[in-house]
């Protein structure tokens, strides 16, 4: 199997206020890949190609940072969240290929306003995003999870009080996979403890789920179950318990049949230690495994973190958190 070959051209130095103080990254590969990483630089949502920052539109949006990027059919999806001030209030924000779409405006409906889009799926030509809503015509906090597919919206499960927390989403097999809770009395902290399939409940009791993954058609879903890691396979219905860190598993992938997963700590490859970072990172942010390659963002320090990018180790790109972050990361293989 072809490894990709990195023959990095660092340029010293931390990013700073000007984009030409970038690190770069001279990449050349007998496989080439394209490294997207989205965050915020100088107070602007943004997106890294290959360490080039492009710097997305705000529409007057105060404070946006980039949360997730995914690239498909040759279009650059970014997720994010602003500041909006007429009226104050955070706001979900979209862009495609650098459009701006404004999701408080366009999902929010006369009788119920987008709240927050948590995660958003990609699939062929379909956008997917999930999120929380609230009745605007009466006097107590009436709160729906939803997802929309190409703005149309599907109630997920209606709360009849406050609810707000990180839904996560996936599409396999045309089943809508969705993590949430059933009832507004969440667990400590507002913790999802289950999942729904096409809209049925799922409960995993005394678990804290992060999110989902897909392999070959089947779901898992991934977090903390009872104080360890846990996963689940939702389509055998198969679970697994295991002796990781305190945050549980916060992202799990595949590649070429290996199952990875980190702690925010470290990343393991079936099971086994892969990539230790404890020793020197204050946390993996993110991290993405294509074709046996290592990409991934981490953070550093104790007063002030610097966000790092590194491929395969090696360090390519740096931003200390005075100046913006690294949120998100994509690889797509040339």
């Amino acid at each position: 199997m072809k490894k990709v070959v990195l023959a990095l051209a660092l340029v010293t130095g931390l990013l700073h206020t000007s984009c030409s103080s970038d690190l770069v990254s001279d990449t050349t590969t007998s496989c080439p890949v394209d490294v997207y990483v989205a965050g915020q630089k100088d107070n602007q949502a943004c997106y890294w190609k290959n360490n080039q920052p492009i710097v997305l539109e705000s529409g007057g949006i105060d404070g946006p940072v980039a949360t997730k990027i995914v690239v498909a059919n040759s279009d650059v999806h970014v997720l994010g969240i602003g500041v909006g001030t007429s009226p104050l209030g955070t706001v979900p924000m979209y862009w495609k290929n650098g459009a701006l779409t404004n999701l408080k405006t366009t999902l929010s409906t006369q009788d119920e306003e987008v709240t927050s889009i948590t995660d958003m799926e990609i699939v062929g030509t379909d956008i997917y995003f999930v999120g929380y809503t609230k009745k605007t015509m009466i006097a107590f906090e009436d709160y729906s999870l939803a997802y929309w597919k190409n703005g149309i919206k599907t109630v997920v499960h209606n709360y009849g009080g406050y609810a707000q927390n990180q839904a996560r989403i996936k599409v396999a097999n045309n089943t809508v996979y969705v993590t949430g809770t059933n009832n507004g009395n969440f667990n400590i902290s507002g913790q999802i403890d289950g999942y729904y399939t096409n809209g049925v409940f799922t409960n995993i009791s005394d678990s804290i789920l992060s999110g989902l993954a897909v392999n070959n058609n089947e779901v898992y879903t991934f977090g903390m179950l009872d104080g360890s890691s846990y996963y689940k396979n939702i389509t055998t219905n198969s679970e697994t318990t295991l002796p990781l860190g305190s945050n549980g598993i916060t992202k799990l992938l595949f590649d070429n049949g290996n199952m990875y997963y980190t702690d925010s700590g470290s990343i393991y490859k079936n099971g086994v230690l892969f990539d230790d970072a404890t020793t020197n990172s204050g946390g993996i942010k993110d991290f993405e495994i294509l074709n046996d390659n290592t990409y991934k963002i981490r953070q550093e320090g104790v007063f002030g973190f610097i966000s790092f990018l590194t491929i395969n180790g090696v360090e390519t790109m740096q931003i200390p958190n005075s100046d913006g972050s690294f949120q998100s990361i994509y690889v797509v293989q040339n």
